[in-house]
């Protein structure tokens, strides 16, 4: 009986301690990280330039005209100087925007800084990640992307614009659903050629897969 009683207090006490300390958990709950948000003007039909070495990456378009907005928001907690040492470069000279991040790699890049790019609907775009995910939605113009290991899904809204969509990896999968078109294994690619269409597009992975998709 004695044994018991002692596994039963021992029960209840570690249950309690457990509760404490969810308890303190919860206390200690913060909220997210201050996001860096930079804007600029840049003209319709521009061209953004833009290379970042890891992280979540998303371009979409803006609700704002004749606007990039750059948007930085940290998983950890970071003095607003340090997040700003981030953007090495961030400049617009006519209709040409250039921008070229260094981003902390936390936790094996799986907590990095998601990166958002707001563009007006009609941006041609030279973009390069080197470890993450890029994502293009929502962005009619010329496109040439390429992810050095990770994942590159681009959003096409209307696919007779396009004069070719050629997409390639080395190891992973080629992945185009508006032209119906697949390949995986060793060095896949697709490629979807048409005499109509104003626009190019050219999406490329190191290692990882690549995917067209409707917008």
């Amino acid at each position: 009986m004695k044994l018991a009683a002692i596994i039963l207090a021992a029960t209840i006490f570690g249950a309690g301690a457990v509760h404490a300390q969810d308890a303190a958990r919860q206390k200690l709950d913060l909220p997210s990280p201050k996001p860096l948000v930079i804007s600029k003007s840049l003209s319709a039909k521009g061209t953004l330039v833009m290379e970042v070495n890891v992280g979540e990456v998303r371009v979409v378009r803006s609700d704002e005209e004749k606007t990039i907005r750059l948007t930085i928001e940290p998983h950890a907690y970071y003095g607003d100087a340090t997040v700003q040492s981030w953007v090495r470069r961030f400049d617009v000279a006519g209709d040409r925007a250039s921008i070229d991040l260094k981003l902390p790699k936390d936790n094996d890049n799986h907590s990095s800084p998601v990166v958002t790019v707001y563009l007006p609907l009609q941006t041609d775009l030279r973009l390069e990640l080197g470890v993450g995910h890029l994502t293009v939605k929502g962005i009619d113009g010329n496109k040439d992307l390429h992810v050095g290991v990770g994942e590159l899904t681009v959003g096409i809204q209307d696919g007779s614009k396009y004069s070719e969509i050629r997409t390639g990896t080395k190891i992973g999968d080629a992945s185009d659903t508006v032209s119906h078109k697949h390949a995986d294994g060793f060095f896949p690619r697709t490629e979807r050629t048409s005499l109509q269409g104003i626009y190019k597009l050219n999406a490329t992975v190191g290692i990882g897969d690549v995917n067209i998709v409707q917008d």
